[in-house]
């Protein structure tokens, strides 16, 4: 295949070269589809749990709910082939952000983690050099920030000779499974206080009605239910503690989560976490298993149980039926903080980096996201309660303060 565009994608290699790579862009769903079955055998090969976020089903999902109806997007989904075999993936968007051509991972704000999928077999062969340059060097946009990328990603590897972005470090926390043989001996570590307040929480809620816990995959008709009625929840606690979401600000959202897939049989994909008492959902968690890595996407509770730590004891029973069933890291994401922090053994930097093309593009990474932004933040967290309610509720300022 010589130089040539078919399809919306671009086609470069140097038949003299047996070791040449062809570099290939998809714009559109139709070309992301065509591609479904080497992106999932790509997948599969890798094994890369850090790139659910990157993975088809996600990747698909997202542009089908959000990238048609939205003018400011232009996909920009980078492929690498090597003979005709697909060796990476690299889903990527550009976004019109205040007249700011911005690329950007694609799925943003509601995609996590920003990664490639990559055989690394292949890719040792290529310098890390041009990789990124190939990918970066287009012009059709002012900057490109990556954020978050976690420090053991291969995109990490890619881009770690950069300076990462000052104001935008961050952590994700998260528990090593493996360090308990089962969920008994989750459930009997930390000492008698912490036994003692987990057995309260659950003797209190159990007052109401019996405990009942379940874990409900997409391919189960109440899946898409469960998953509107967590979006729900969580918009009750969004709107009672005064917060606001950027994600749940898109038309669809409750649509799109429950529109993604997932196996039991696999141990893969999206799953709910449901907790009962008699017949009253009371807390679930939305989260994403990928080789072993569980994500914990999104939690919510019935905000008027809050006094019983509805979400704690969910949370007890997510992960002592993760370690029962093989798992090996429950990862809370991005964001410090001590609820957070109690409940994980281990942390894992998540960096940030920024290849600005125009003056525009050094302006929005050095200034506004580096600085200005985390200002307006800082004031609006320790802004009263009734001040942030009425911020987070005008869409326009809520927006540009609060989207992640």
């Amino acid at each position: 295949m010589d130089g040539r565009r078919v399809e919306g994608a671009i086609l470069t290699r140097s038949d003299k070269d047996a070791t040449a790579h062809d570099f290939r862009r998809l714009t559109t769903l139709a070309e992301v589809d065509a591609l479904a079955e080497a992106w999932q055998a790509l997948e599969e090969r890798c094994g890369d749990p850090l790139t659910y976020f990157q993975s088809f089903d996600w990747c698909r999902n997202w542009i089908a709910t959000f990238a048609g109806v939205d003018d400011s997007i232009t996909l920009r989904i980078e492929t690498v082939w090597h003979d005709d075999r697909l060796v990476a993936v690299w889903p990527l968007m550009v976004q019109v952000i205040g007249g700011i051509r911005v690329l950007q991972n694609l799925g943003a704000p509601h995609s996590q983690y920003s990664n490639l999928i990559c055989d690394k077999g292949h890719l040792v062969e290529l310098p890390v050099g041009e990789l990124v340059g190939r990918i970066c060097s287009g012009r059709g946009c002012d900057v490109a920030p990556f954020h978050p990328v976690p420090e053991r990603s291969v995109l990490a590897r890619f881009l770690r000779s950069r300076p990462p972005m000052r104001g935008r470090e961050d952590i994700s926390v998260q528990l090593d499974l493996t360090a308990f043989a089962n969920s008994e001996a989750y459930r009997s570590e930390g000492g008698k206080l912490k036994k003692r307040n987990r057995n309260r929480r659950r003797n209190h809620l159990s007052r109401l009605g019996t405990l009942e816990f379940e874990v409900v995959w997409p391919d189960d008709p109440r899946f898409a239910p469960l998953v509107r009625e967590a979006a729900a929840m969580k918009r009750a606690w969004l709107k009672e503690k005064g917060k606001g979401s950027i994600s749940f600000s898109f038309e669809g959202f409750d649509d799109f989560l429950a529109g993604l897939s997932g196996s039991a049989k696999t141990f893969n994909g999206a799953c709910i976490s449901v907790l009962r008492v008699g017949e009253r959902l009371v807390a679930c968690e939305l989260g994403f298993l990928q080789f072993g890595h569980y994500y914990a996407y999104m939690g919510s509770f019935d905000w008027d149980l809050r006094h019983l730590s509805p979400g704690k004891v969910q949370m007890e029973h997510t992960i002592c039926w993760l370690i029962d069933n093989g798992a090996v890291t429950y990862d809370l994401l991005g964001g410090t903080g001590d609820y957070k922090r109690s409940w994980s053994n281990d942390t894992m930097a998540l960096n940030s980096y920024s290849l600005p093309f125009s003056w525009k593009g050094r302006f929005y990474t050095d200034a506004w996201l580096s600085v200005l932004r985390p200002a307006l933040r800082g004031l609006y967290h320790r802004a009263p309660e009734g001040i942030r309610r009425l911020v987070s509720g005008m869409q326009s300022i809520g927006v540009v303060l609060l989207a992640v």
